[in-house]
């Protein structure tokens, strides 16, 4: 294609040679890979012409060059013409400017978890296209805000330009890959007696690879940077753990260890199995016990209507699916304490519906 403009920036008038007349702009700015057809007089001047890029000459004779720009830099066009009667004329130059193409980058690939907004940044250009557009805020600028809804692996191609409209020959990739939101469980609160040493154990709920632990107060742990530490507790107190992984995730939760000043066990007298999470299960409170040996239930008939022998387990109230009436219930429990003595009780509770 010849491009033509109306601006006159070669001009070459002998009184044996035509006027030279250009028919592109100059300086001529492009980008690189362009091809352009430069174009001066026209086809019926009796005339040859001699083109030079940077002094080299180039192949053509005629008075139309075309020429693919291949590097980018500042190049001098020049022309000359040559009459029919065997007059040359001076030689006459533009300058060709020809841009780099921007190169696209997204920034490095991204794994996170699940935890609100995140900042893309993009850069190669002036002119930014992203997309697709899904959960991004605007995919016409350098850093969107990408709003993730759930976990999994999203990826989005960038696109840029100059100011000048040259594009990047290739687009760049960016792969998001969001893991589930950071968990940690840090335990059951629970109650203790005086000097009792306590296993804690915090626990990557959502298992994404939190390895890396710290918790607070530090007391009484023999060392607060793991994520199982023991605790030797001497009054009431609150462990904060705080767990994350190499991706920057973080998440916290605590456990509260109650201090009894000696091992004993404890059994609510009532409780009330309708199903909203409070006090819905009869079971033994167990304090610097080692081994539950059983903990039973009787009704007033002196059924059995309930046996275990696993710490932590409890009454639902119900018999083979069945729930019970509003009663009085005789419990029974033996456990071995922290230093092997052995504690049995026994007690009555209320089942109330």
């Amino acid at each position: 294609m010849i491009l033509r403009f109306p601006n006159i920036i070669l001009l070459l008038c002998t009184i044996c040679c035509t006027v030279l007349k250009a028919q592109i702009a100059m300086p001529d700015t492009v980008c690189i890979g362009a091809t352009r057809t430069y174009q001066v007089n026209n086809a019926s001047a009796p005339s040859t012409y001699s083109w030079y890029i940077n002094g080299g000459l180039q192949t053509t004779n005629n008075n139309t060059i075309t020429v693919t720009w291949n590097n980018a830099g500042t190049f001098l066009l020049s022309v000359q013409e040559h009459g029919a009667g065997g007059c040359d004329g001076d030689i006459r130059s533009g300058t060709v400017i020809v841009k780099p193409l921007p190169v696209a980058n997204a920034g490095p690939d991204v794994t996170t978890c699940l935890s609100g907004s995140l900042q893309l940044n993009g850069s190669g250009g002036g002119v930014y296209q992203w997309s697709p557009s899904t959960y991004l805020s605007n995919i016409a600028i350098s850093n969107p805000v990408f709003t993730p809804p759930s976990p999994g692996v999203y990826t989005y191609v960038l696109q840029v330009s100059d100011p000048f409209g040259c594009k990047a020959s290739q687009q760049d990739t960016i792969v998001f890959t969001i893991l589930p939101a950071a968990k940690v469980f840090a335990g059951n609160d629970t109650f203790v007696a005086v000097n009792q040493q306590v296993q804690l154990k915090a626990i990557d709920v959502n298992g994404v690879g939190l390895n890396q632990y710290r918790w607070s107060p530090s007391s009484g742990l023999n060392n607060a940077f793991i994520s199982n530490p023991v605790a030797t507790a001497f009054n009431k107190i609150t462990y904060t753990v705080t767990a994350s992984n190499a991706f920057g995730c973080v998440a916290k939760d605590d456990i509260t260890l109650t201090v009894f000043a000696a091992a004993d066990i404890f059994v609510p007298n009532a409780f009330t199995p309708n199903g909203d999470g409070v006090n819905d299960i009869l079971r033994p409170i167990l304090v610097g016990i080692k081994e539950l040996k059983y903990f039973a239930v009787y009704n007033r008939y002196g059924q059995q209507v309930y046996y275990t022998t696993e710490p932590g387990k409890g009454w639902d109230g119900s018999v083979n699916g069945v729930m019970q009436n509003t009663s009085s219930y005789v419990w029974t429990v033996e456990a071995e304490d922290i230093n092997g003595g052995m504690i049995k009780k026994n007690g009555m509770a209320t089942l109330i519906k």
